[in-house]
This record gives C-alpha cells, structure tokens and sequence, in this order.
C-alpha cells in the first residue's frame, strides 16, 4: 500500500532527446534519471522485460521490431543492448549498478517476467533454446505434436512439469540474489498455474 510504482521501458524511458540523458536508452539512462524518479515521489520502478530477446525475429520480418521484449531468448542474461558501453558483455555489470543506484535511493526494482511463451513460436518458429533441449517438456503440446498456444504467441510453456517448474524459480533466484531485485511482475500469470 505504500509503494508508488513507475512502470518503464529501459530503452524507452530515456531513448528520446528530451530525457536529457548522456547514455540514452540504457540501464545508466535510468540511473541519470533518478533524480527525476524521486521528484515525482516514485519508490518503485517495475521494469519492462530486460531478459535477453530479439528485436528482430526473422519469421515476423524486418517490418516487425520486438520493442517491447515479451520474447524471452534467454532467461538468465540482461538485454545486451541496454548497456551503455561498446561491449555489450558488460549489460549485466551495467544492470547491477542500475539497481544499485536505485536502491541507494530508495527505490525498489520489479522485473516483468515472461515465462508464459518464449521467441520460439509455433512449429514454424526457430529452435534455438527450450525446443532443442526437450520439446515435450518446455511447451504444451496437442496429442498430434502441434502447440497449445494459449498466449498469443505460438507456444505455452509447459509450467506444470517439474524440470519447468525448476528452471522458473532457477531463474527467479538468480535474478535476486546476483541482482538484488526487490520482486516479479508475470506477464500472463494464469499460464504458470495451467496444467495439460
């Protein structure tokens, strides 16, 4: 009841001119922009997807720009391109500051976390990660092989099974102890409670 919640996109909190950032767009965009945060009495900022994802899915086409981040690619990496340095290796260094900072100023971090569908879509989507270790278990298939999509996305993710139940709360506790977020938004939670 006491927290004032700013929900943001990383990129496009700070992207545009009129931020007045140095490193728009980025995890030190929104540290430059705490003084502003607190200005207008915000406690807690939950923050759009920043696990790792494809902006540019190639079986959306080039028209198609994944913006927002609700495609997770990776569950135990920041975006890489929110970092505000050349090397994009160092987005996780980056990220902790940025939570640091905040903190050292009172402010919360909420992560919005997708593990309801992953970037991998339907049977014509790539195979990149979840598909290639174990279809069968990662996502909600019919009794002829296709894809429950009860997201919207092309898949569901199969959170009733045990392995994905363990790489879920994996995921939840590396991104709080390595990076000291404060709690979890789940984008379309009713999905981790779904069984067959």
């Amino acid at each position: 009841k006491d927290l004032v919640i700013y929900e943001l996109h990383v990129r496009g909190f700070t992207k545009d001119p009129s931020s007045g950032v140095k490193n728009a767009g980025t995890f030190s965009g929104v540290v430059e922009k705490i003084p502003y945060l607190k200005e207008l009495g915000v406690n807690c900022i939950e923050i759009m997807p920043v696990f790792e994802f494809d902006e540019f899915l190639p079986f959306l086409g080039d028209e198609y720009c994944n913006y927002w981040g609700y495609a997770t690619c990776n569950y135990f990496s920041p975006k890489s391109s929110y970092a505000a340095c050349k090397d994009k290796s160092f987005a996780a260094d980056a990220m902790k500051n940025m939570v640091k900072q905040l903190h050292r100023n009172g402010i919360e971090v909420i992560l919005d976390v997708v593990f309801n569908h992953t970037a991998e879509g339907d049977s014509h989507g790539p195979c990149f990660s979840l598909k290639c270790f174990d279809n069968n278990i990662y996502y909600m298939l019919t009794p002829d092989g296709s894809y429950y999509n009860f997201s919207g996305c092309g898949n569901t993710v199969n959170c009733s099974h045990p392995m994905v139940q363990q790489l879920i709360l994996e995921c939840l506790r590396y991104w709080t102890t390595a990076y000291h977020v404060d709690g979890f938004r789940f984008d379309l939670a009713s999905i981790l409670g779904r069984n067959q």
